[in-house]
């Protein structure tokens, strides 16, 4: 392999790093999601009141949706990224919603323990070959 293919493994390795899941507004009726994300993660809660309490949303907990969109009153997605099985839930069960974005620390974290991987290898590199060459 060529330098410019290792370049280019450290770049996706840093850009894999890069995202996380952000708030985002609560979808309402007849509105849309925020920036039209393609997963989301919802905190749902069913029964609970006005004003549900961290129990009863934990006892609820949280879904993944690929593919969401508010249709009428209802947050519909799917359950899996193959879209086999649907799902729809009314909005107003709907307590939170993240979305999957870029995240400026968590990229700057890759990038910085990535660099210092590689200035390991190549410190240990060189000592490997001042060791053969004056080790004779």
């Amino acid at each position: 392999m060529t330098r410019a293919h290792y370049s280019l493994i450290v770049a996706l390795l840093c850009l894999s790093g890069c995202q996380g899941w952000h708030q985002v507004a609560r979808p309402s009726a007849g509105g849309s999601l925020e920036g039209n994300p393609d997963i989301v993660r919802v905190t749902r809660t069913v029964g609970c009141g006005a004003t549900p309490t961290r129990e009863c949303v934990a006892s609820h907990g949280t879904v993944t949706l690929y593919n969401p969109r508010v249709k009428g009153d209802s947050l519909i997605g799917y359950y899996d990224s193959n879209q086999r099985e649907r799902v729809a839930m009314h909005v107003r069960d709907v307590v939170s919603v993240e979305s999957r974005k870029i995240d400026a620390g968590r990229t700057a974290g890759v990038a910085l323990g990535t660099g210092a991987l590689i200035g390991l290898a190549a410190v240990v590199a060189a000592m490997a070959l001042i060791a053969s060459v004056f080790g004779q």
